[in-house]
């Protein structure tokens, strides 16, 4: 028998002490505490722009991490399947940083660009730790 512990979630201003070292400290802090609002919620539906003017709206949600360094594990499905396409693990803070990126977030606004180069290409951003 295994027992699971439970911790609560930190405060909203203790989320923004741990947090504000892995994205972009003090001087972004308005992005980050909306990001954090929106972390709680676990997922974030969206519309990813095309060439042409058409969109692709997507789901992406998240489960298992509360901590900047900790992995949480990442699905993102296209609406008219609803069918997770990519399944991925990536840190807290990484997560935290692209919500932070989102220009309008929530309200089937787009995650930034460099998300879907990673995810789509590969491409590493250079994201540096505290």
């Amino acid at each position: 028998m295994s027992l699971a512990l439970s911790l609560p979630i930190p405060s909203e201003a203790a989320q923004l002490v741990l947090f504000a070292p892995y994205c972009g400290g003090r001087s972004r802090e308005a992005d980050l505490q909306r990001a954090l609002r929106l972390v709680v919620k676990g997922s974030l539906k969206g519309r990813r722009l095309l060439q042409g003017g058409r969109a692709h709206p997507f789901t992406l949600s998240w489960q298992g991490a509360s901590s900047p360094l900790e992995l949480c594990s990442c699905q993102l499905c296209f609406s008219e399947t609803q069918v997770p396409i990519y399944n991925f693990d990536v840190s807290m803070h990484q997560l935290v940083n692209w919500l932070m990126a989102c220009p309008d977030l929530g309200d089937q606004g787009d995650l930034p660009n460099h998300f879907w180069s990673w995810l789509l290409l590969g491409l590493e951003e250079h994201v540096s730790d505290a």
